[in-house]
């Protein structure tokens, strides 16, 4: 009876190191996990970003893997959303500024009116972009594909456009209710795009 505890015991002992580096081995995979629990992180092909001179977007779209070009011009439409939406909103937020300096709401309608125009400008501008980069990627089973496509938008040129377009839409009369002056208002858009 006596030899049998001695042989448990001693067979305990000798599994005891095994529990302890395998207790030890799980506990450094948890705390691995707990490091970076999203997995591998990467960049996504075709990423742009905005800089001082041209507003930039990613689109990406995924879907059947025989259907490549309905991808890319979905994949385009995206970025063309994404960069819209930025523009649409860096110029409504310039408009807003510059209809403040009117004072006692002497130019809503012209404040409207402008940035109406602008957004026509922008409008044009987007539908006429080119994709700079065009990539696509595979799922592991070969049946879905993602298409990522690039754009990117002059700054300097879409102020030209706006502001022409503002010059030629505003009557004399509302130029003059509201002092307005091209040059100074294209400055204020060239600003106001560079900071975003």
């Amino acid at each position: 009876m006596i030899i049998k505890k001695q042989l448990i015991v001693c067979f305990l002992l000798a599994l005891f190191p095994c529990m302890v580096g395998s207790a030890k081995t799980k506990k450094q995979e948890v705390q691995d996990n707990k490091e970076n629990i999203f997995g591998d992180s990467f960049e996504a092909p075709c990423t742009m970003y905005d800089t001082d001179e041209e507003f930039a977007a990613t689109g990406i779209f995924e879907g059947p893997a025989n259907q490549k070009q309905e991808l890319q011009k979905n994949a385009l439409l995206a970025a063309q959303d994404l960069i819209r939406l930025k523009m649409k909103h860096t110029y409504k937020g310039m408009v807003s500024e510059y209809s403040a300096s009117f004072g006692n709401n002497a130019g809503n309608d012209i404040e409207r009116k402008m940035q109406s125009a602008g957004d026509r400008v922008i409008d044009v501008v987007v539908n006429e972009t080119k994709q700079l980069c065009t990539k696509y990627s595979l799922d592991k089973f070969r049946v879905n594909m993602t298409c990522y496509v690039g754009i990117k938008i002059s700054k300097s040129e879409t102020v030209q456009r706006i502001s022409n377009e503002i010059g030629e839409n505003l009557t004399q009369e509302e130029k003059d209710r509201i002092g307005f002056n091209e040059q100074e208002y294209r400055k204020r858009m060239e600003k106001r795009f560079k900071e975003n």
